[in-house]
């Protein structure tokens, strides 16, 4: 539980605390310190030496509770000003410049020397107090410091960077060089690689820092989406050493859906725990975010607050910090639907964690990520900052919301979208192509340019245009009956959710196989939609000729659809695709994770409506040596025969539930092995 215990309320939040944790069945309280609202920007040292003492109040009744009691400053650097101006907290401090040359009053430069003394001696007060964790907020960061969106271009940066390159560089030269279009600048890789080194050397900073007063103390991670970090050339594994300092370290992914809108919030949720995880190292403590801003039930019911929890567990998290109460002092009693629910679902989220936390990985269709997408992104006439950042959402939430399960783990079938195969390296690219890979537009463009049309299936291709632009070509034809088609099909290609989608014009090679065309409104067909191909490494290879990032999941996403990119994906795979869920709902988000002893299957349902019935399709070799199959019950017992059937089809294993799952509850499976 992260928890805000004003001054002036200290003695009656902290009373609270001390009555009702035990009946919510918290394990951790972690105090949040000059928050929000209240937060004085940079606070002041003697702010911090006032409330040193509150804190050992805090420590000491959480041990005699037997709770873990950590802190969580709210600010390294800075969220943002919001009216805020630190300078006289900090005399002399060099404040964040933005790429546009605006200038924050109260986010601190990373390279400031009086800022990291200032830093160093609140920072010591905290850790004097013993805390198992001390978490840095996801402001240790160079981008969105307001009224700063991308920095630092301080003079002390832009002097350093001018060293390394050798010659001086004003911000507005470096900036146009970083946002080239075309081809890369080498200066954006240059300046990337220097901001990426200087955050080691801040986090190596803070930790040393905490460690001279007690080396007993972790530090933990909030993180801003790892595909966000690529935009300050964040280097994963060396931050996070540096951050760690010998000590365990603990992540907090952001899950997002801060405030409650469509349960299909939880795709990016999921999205986020698993790529956090891939760049983190493999023995990081993981505490998910579930946050509830702005506070109280009309921003996040306890129900979807429960949902957050359970997809955390799902995935594999090691525990979830929550963040549910107001930092104004308000009792948590006051919503007390919130008490109620951690306190009825924990059986059931301990029974989803202790099978779902077990060693092992997550199967599905794997996710290439690469921490140097933004060296080699190409950029467009007019593109700005943020669109340095690779963006997967879309294409997650499509394959997901398909009944196909993503993971970010070793696959034999991988997807490669957008540019970030532009980042890998040939002998990378060369062992992709040697298994199942499914392609979009942009990563096949990329592909030819670098001399592998051979290998996927293309003799030319052009880039991505607004599909108007190539006619009327409002369908898409699809009657290849081998991937699920028939005479007389036709999907929309209006599927850009409010925009035209991009789509490049492809000519494939002859021994391709089309699987679908675009045609005009006479049906007749223009160019190749989607086509599969096997090359010369007995590869697999399924092109689209869209560029995913231009579609939107929900006009994507139909009956048809599921049928097209579901014989697809079993294609690529040899018939032997981990997992995919069939049923008569929408908005599945399934998942399986293999371990020694079991096999675990959920789903849970993203959609207001029902499923009648769930089908879970996996590779035959998971019905080797099956003991006893069981289903988790609300109250967090396993129970056999709950509504479950198995059958061998076609080489595959169907394990089919045929009970209602609704979206207040997920399904989840636990496959068990007779040496269990």
């Amino acid at each position: 539980m992260r928890r805000t215990l004003p001054p002036w309320r200290f003695d009656e939040n902290l009373a609270e605390l001390v009555r009702v944790l035990p009946r919510y069945r918290v394990d951790e309280v972690i105090v949040k310190v000059d928050v929000e609202e209240f937060s004085h920007g940079q606070p002041p040292i003697e702010l911090v030496q006032g409330y040193q003492n509150s804190l050992f109040r805090v420590k000491e009744a959480m041990d005699r509770l037997g709770i873990v009691y950590s802190i969580n400053p709210w600010i390294t650097h800075g969220h943002g000003d919001r009216g805020r101006d630190s300078r006289s907290t900090i005399p002399g401090a060099q404040m964040v410049v933005g790429h546009d040359g605006t200038r924050a009053k109260s986010c601190a430069c990373s390279l400031s020397k009086p800022w990291r003394q200032h830093i160093a001696a609140t920072w010591r007060l905290y850790a004097e107090t013993g805390p198992r964790v001390i978490w840095v907020e996801d402001d240790i960061r160079t981008f969105n410091h307001a009224p700063v969106r991308f920095g630092c271009f301080c003079p002390q940066h832009l002097r350093r960077f001018s060293q390394h390159v050798g010659r001086r560089v004003s911000r507005t030269d470096l900036v146009a060089a970083i946002l080239k279009p075309g081809k890369p600048h080498p200066w954006r890789t240059a300046w990337l690689d220097m901001l990426g080194e200087i955050m080691i050397d801040v986090a190596r900073f803070l930790a040393r820092t905490v460690h001279e007063v007690d080396p007993e103390i972790s530090l933990g991670l909030m993180s801003s989406g790892y595909h966000h970090h690529c935009v300050e050339g964040r280097r994963w594994r060396p931050f996070a050493e540096a951050l760690a300092d010998g000590r365990p370290l603990y992540s907090r992914a952001p899950l997002g859906n801060y405030s409650e809108g469509s349960l299909r919030g939880l795709q990016y949720s999921h999205a986020s725990i698993k790529g956090t995880r891939h760049v983190m190292p493999p023995d990081t403590i993981e505490q998910s975010e579930v946050e509830n801003f702005t506070f109280g039930p009309w921003s996040n019911s306890a129900t979807f607050t429960f949902l957050k929890m359970a997809v955390s567990f799902a995935y594999g998290s090691h525990g979830v910090t929550m963040n549910l109460f107001e930092h104004s002092g308000v009792p948590m009693e006051a919503e007390p639907q919130f008490g109620r629910m951690l306190a009825d679902r924990k059986p059931f989220l301990e029974a989803l964690a202790a099978v779902c936390q077990q060693p092992g990985r997550y199967r599905g269709v794997r996710l290439l990520h690469h921490e140097r997408a933004a060296h080699v992104m190409r950029l467009q006439k007019g593109d700005d900052y943020d669109r340095l950042a690779p963006d997967h959402g879309p294409h997650v939430e499509a394959l997901e919301a398909l009944g196909i399960p993503t993971t970010c783990d070793d696959e034999s079938v991988v997807s490669l979208c957008g540019q970030t195969v532009a980042a890998m390296s040939d002998d990378e690219i060369r062992s992709v192509l040697r298994h199942g890979v499914l392609i979009d537009a942009v990563s096949a463009g990329i592909l030819v340019e670098r001399g592998f049309g051979r290998d996927t299936g293309i003799r030319s291709i052009a880039s991505p245009r607004p599909i108007y632009d190539l006619g009327p070509l409002g369908a898409e034809a699809f009657e290849h009956e081998e991937f699920g088609g028939a005479p007389n099909t036709y999907l929309t290609t209006t599927i850009g959710g409010g925009a035209e989608p991009r789509v490049s014009a492809i000519e494939p090679v002859r021994s391709a196989r089309v699987i679908s065309w675009f045609v005009d409104p006479d049906r007749k067909r223009h160019l190749p939609c989607m086509f599969a191909y096997e090359n010369r490494h007995r590869g697999r290879v399924v092109v689209q000729a869209y560029d995913v990032g231009s579609i939107s999941a929900q006009p994507y996403c139909r009956p048809l659809r599921v049928r097209q990119m579901q014989h697809a994906m079993q294609w690529l795979a040899g018939n032997d695709l981990p997992l995919v869920v069939h049923g008569d709902g929408a908005w599945p988000l399934a998942f399986r994770k293999d371990c020694d002893r079991h096999i675990v299957l959920g789903m849970f349902n993203l959609s207001l409506d029902d499923w009648g019935e769930v089908t879970f399709d996996l590779d035959g070799r998971a019905s080797r040596g099956v003991d006893r199959i069981h289903v988790l019950d609300p109250h967090g017992r396993w129970r056999a025969n709950a509504g479950l059937s198995t059958h061998r089809s076609r080489g595959r294993w169907l394990v089919r539930c045929d009970r209602a799952v609704s979206h207040q509850l997920p399904l989840v499976v636990l496959v068990r092995r007779k040496d269990a």
